[in-house]
């Protein structure tokens, strides 16, 4: 039966024979690489090449079925790298009334056979539709749907699905509709294959996978010990000792907390992530000669331990994935957590380290490979997140010379996936780049840029990108920027605006908004240079110390100064970290510190 298939887009079977109790089968050869190559490899794919691929995947496997069909065969298993079992409709045969099929890719009426009475070709039409959703989503069915796939997609597997045979729609139908129906040619085929076996080659690479990073001009090791064994020792008497003002509205005992000693890393900025199956807390460290981590719950022995040797600028943690921007390309990563300790935990058993970041991809699978590029980002200059509490969707912003890109976090994929680029030339520098959620509307609006408010009570005024809007992104003109330190969203329609030496807490149009919780304005007497939002107070960071400050009352809640050490904040998501350094000796190793005693913040 088939030998009898003869058609371009159906795999040519020869003849078989038995030799020492093997069965050999003896086919055409596909030189165009198998379609389960094709499938993994979709994540290292531009997202134009993987669409074309998909369509012309689906629009051949069209043409082959309305043959078949037409033939009065059905093939009853069409799925992704199986040519499957197929059936012949004879005079005799009518109707198949046997189970056979994947059950995943099964129609209604196969699954039913027994109290349907028998199904026909258009159970191969159900099949193709589940095919559709694995070559887009690299999952099997009853996995959530990514929002942004097109209509014309979406439509094709609504009609694919129909779960009345009578009302399915046939092959020869199916290969009229919009999805299908573009022209594409040989030429691209084999262009689109080509892409997909050789991705480094591609016309929309933009990947350095293969580029080794500069090497440091002084070595540093895998491991870095601290310099202090005793917590107290070599401290000044500010770093021991936090000055902490009384206040009957505010947490009290808050106090900064030394985590390591003489640190010779050039950090830009840290997180922290706790491990689901030991529970022991880390700090993750950004610097400039790899991703480092500290675990909290061994400081008797404190260590540092490198999990990722090209230079970092900015980390986030999202459930057990590490989102940076590394590397001399800066370019965004997702990386495993957990794959990214136990390598390192492989690596310390070797008698010789082994550069594995210097390794092509190719050489490591990319389901096996522990840190992935996320295409399309080089050359990132800044990012942020953001969650909806309205809606509980993440969103993930990543800031390019001339344009944004806006991704969502989907949960069945524990992964970023793209929603939006949009293409706009940023203010360089670049000072505000944050998201703010706006209750009405789908995406949050992207705030590049502060001014000073030029309406009737405006004190500032957001200049912001607006990617639900699909005539005009941007919601502001062009007016001078005002230096801004920081913005931050407290509430729904509460901003925090820092601006040099005070605090102002503003509404969505840039007006004061005062109310029993907050105070409007907070003034300092020092240049601020950096802000942890807290539950009750603000924590405003400047060159010599910290200064913390009641929303309500404006009282000093806490404070440490201290002229001869330089302090920078390096991260304040879930766990605030600070670094000092000597005044007269700012390039000196540095100690690092946690805040201890506040436990909720924005």
């Amino acid at each position: 039966m088939m030998k009898d298939c003869k058609h371009s887009n159906i795999v040519a079977y020869f003849g078989s024979y038995l030799r020492r109790d093997k069965l050999w089968i003896s086919m055409e050869y596909c030189g165009g690489g198998s379609l389960q190559d094709i499938y993994h490899g979709k994540n290292s794919m531009h997202p134009k090449t993987h669409t074309h691929t998909h369509i012309l995947i689906l629009t051949l496997l069209f043409f082959g079925l309305y043959y078949l069909h037409n033939k009065g065969k059905m093939h009853r298993d069409i799925k992704v790298t199986d040519f499957g079992v197929s059936a012949q409709i004879t005079a005799t045969l009518a109707k198949r009334k046997s189970f056979i099929g994947t059950p995943y890719w099964m129609a209604p009426e196969v699954a039913a056979v027994e109290r349907k009475g028998g199904y026909n070709q258009l159970c191969d039409i159900w099949a193709v539709g589940i095919t559709a959703i694995e070559l887009a989503e690299l999952q099997p069915p009853m996995f959530d749907l990514h929002p942004m796939r097109t209509n014309n997609f979406h439509h094709f597997v609504k009609l694919a699905l129909t779960k009345n045979p009578k009302k399915r729609p046939t092959a020869e139908k199916l290969l009229q509709h919009p999805f299908v129906s573009q022209p594409l040619s040989r030429t691209l085929a084999i262009e689109l294959l080509d892409k997909a076996n050789n991705p480094d080659h591609s016309t929309y690479n933009d990947f350095d996978d293969d580029d080794p990073e500069p090497e440091s001009p002084v070595s540093v090791p895998h491991r870095i010990r601290s310099t202090s064994r005793s917590a107290r020792e070599g401290k000044t008497l500010s770093e021991i000792n936090c000055v902490v003002f009384s206040s009957s509205h505010s947490q009290m005992g808050a106090c900064f907390s030394k985590v390591f000693n003489g640190c010779p890393l050039k950090i830009h900025c840290a997180t922290s992530w706790i491990n689901p199956d030991t529970r022991d807390q880390y700090l993750i460290f950004g610097a400039e000669e790899g991703i480092y981590t500290l675990n909290l719950n061994e400081l008797h022995e404190t260590s540092m331990e490198q999990l990722f040797p090209r230079r970092c600028t900015w980390l986030y943690v999202m459930n057990n994935c590490l989102l940076s921007i590394s590397g001399k390309a800066s370019q965004l990563y997702s990386h495993s957590l957990s794959g990214l300790f136990e390598q390192a935990r492989q690596l310390q058993k070797l008698p010789v380290a082994i550069p594995t970041h210097k390794l092509p991809d190719k050489i490591i699978p990319r389901k096996f490979a522990v840190s992935n590029k996320i295409p399309d980002t080089k050359g990132c200059q800044k990012c942020c997140v953001v969650r909806n509490p309205y809606t509980g969707h993440k969103y993930l912003c990543g800031a390019f010379q001339s344009s944004v890109m806006l991704l969502e976090w989907v949960e069945s994929m524990q992964k970023f996936m793209l929603i939006k680029n949009i293409d706009f030339p940023l203010p360089c520098p670049l000072e505000v780049f944050e998201m703010l959620v706006v209750p009405e509307q789908t995406y949050p609006l992207i705030c590049v840029a502060v001014s000073k408010g030029t309406e009737l009570n405006q004190v500032v005024r957001f200049g912001t990108v607006n990617p639900n809007s699909t005539s005009s992104w941007f919601t502001e003109a062009d007016t001078p920027q005002t230096c801004v330190i920081h913005v931050t969203q407290l509430e729904r329609d509460t901003i925090l605006v820092c601006l040099d030496r005070c605090i102002k807490i503003v509404n969505l149009q840039g007006r004061l908004k005062s109310s029993r919780k907050l105070s409007a304005e907070l003034t300092f007497n020092f240049q601020i240079e950096a802000t942890v939002c807290l539950q009750d107070s603000v924590l405003a960071f400047w060159r010599h110390g910290m200064q913390g400050r009641s929303f309500k009352t404006n009282e000093i809640t806490q404070e440490i100064s201290d002229s001869t050490r330089i302090f920078r904040l390096l991260g304040s998501d879930r766990v605030v970290v600070l670094e000092s350094r000597p005044t007269d000796n700012p390039t000196a190793h540095s100690n690092l510190y946690i805040l201890a005693g506040h436990e909720n913040s924005y």
